[in-house]
């Protein structure tokens, strides 16, 4: 039986800060309030559950028009980073071949649905991956739904790769291993192990699973 290396995507895989923004600054700016959002605006927000972004993008208005305004947003961001793709990480398709010999590798982001199918569409790297889930598909925090692909799977153990304290907290939190990617978009505390560059989870992820 092959353990699981489950992945965040945003800050761990690619770079789509800046097509994020530019996607939802086309919604914004073209809708009834007229207004802008940037890089520096949409970075913080990354890793988050998608229902925490409009207080933090938007200004003051509606809920309903809010609601509107959110699901216009990310529809919309999923087809263009298809056509607009972020930037992968250097080693990552390379790296996620090798892996996928010894291990089964899945995909848990806070995303919206359809997003991580978008993802595999940009980058074709679909065909590394056993599964997915996401915060679209059930609400659920990052621990249990890293619980909910390591009880599908019938994994003995499991590691999350990510770039933030909101992943470490929650991967701890689900019994799982840390890998924090220090090239990303966040800080951690007391992660299992360090990754400076991505090639560097198949040393890793052999001490991991060799506990």
């Amino acid at each position: 039986m092959k353990n699981a290396l489950i992945f965040d995507i945003d800050g761990t895989l690619w770079d789509a800060s800046a097509r994020f923004a530019e996607s939802w600054d086309l919604i914004a700016s073209s809708s009834k309030y007229h207004f802008h959002i940037t890089k520096e605006q949409i970075v913080p927000c990354l890793g988050m559950p998608m229902s925490e972004f409009p207080k933090r993008l938007f200004p003051p208005m509606e809920k309903e028009d809010a609601d509107t305004l959110l699901k216009k947003s990310l529809d919309f961001e999923n087809e263009y980073v298809v056509s607009h793709p972020g930037d992968v990480y250097e080693g990552v398709e390379e790296t996620l071949t090798k892996l996928s010999k010894d291990y089964d590798l899945l995909i848990l982001s806070n995303c919206q649905k359809g997003y991580i199918e978008a993802f595999l569409a940009a980058t074709k790297l679909g065909h590394l991956f056993k599964g997915y889930i996401c915060w679209g598909d059930n609400q659920f925090s990052k621990s249990q739904n890293m619980t909910l692909l390591m009880n599908k799977g019938g994994y003995e153990k499991g590691m999350y790769v990510g770039d933030t304290l909101y992943d470490e907290e929650e991967t701890h939190k689900a019994g799982l291993k840390f890998s924090h990617a220090t090239y990303g978009f966040g800080q951690s505390k007391n992660p299992d192990y360090v990754l400076k560059k991505f090639s560097d989870l198949v040393k890793a992820a052999e001490d991991a699973f060799s506990e």
